[in-house]
């Protein structure tokens, strides 16, 4: 039984229960491509681009993605109060 049905089985949205699983995978998801790229534009400019920056980049990103995927569950409360505390102040002002 996937979620869906166990979620309708349960008197639960589906969809819910699929965009509350969304939420939770996101920040390692996101934390996966973020490394990938930095991993990359750090490995090209500390060690030049040639034909083992692949090789090189490969090696960098198995040893920063696992720190990444931490970092991003760790600072993912912190950023959100970052978040709503800029979105606040940014808002437009009643006159």
């Amino acid at each position: 039984m996937g979620a869906p049905a166990e979620a309708i089985a349960a008197g639960l949205d589906p969809e819910a229960v699929v965009e509350r699983r969304a939420h939770r995978l996101q920040p390692a998801f996101q934390a996966t491509g973020m490394s990938a790229f930095v991993a990359l534009v750090v490995t090209a400019i500390n060690t030049g681009v040639d034909a083992q920056l692949i090789a090189r980049w490969w090696h960098a990103w198995r040893l920063a993605l696992p720190a990444a995927i931490v970092a991003a569950y760790l600072f993912r409360p912190l950023a959100w109060w970052v978040a709503r505390l800029l979105a606040r102040w940014s808002r437009p002002r009643a006159r």
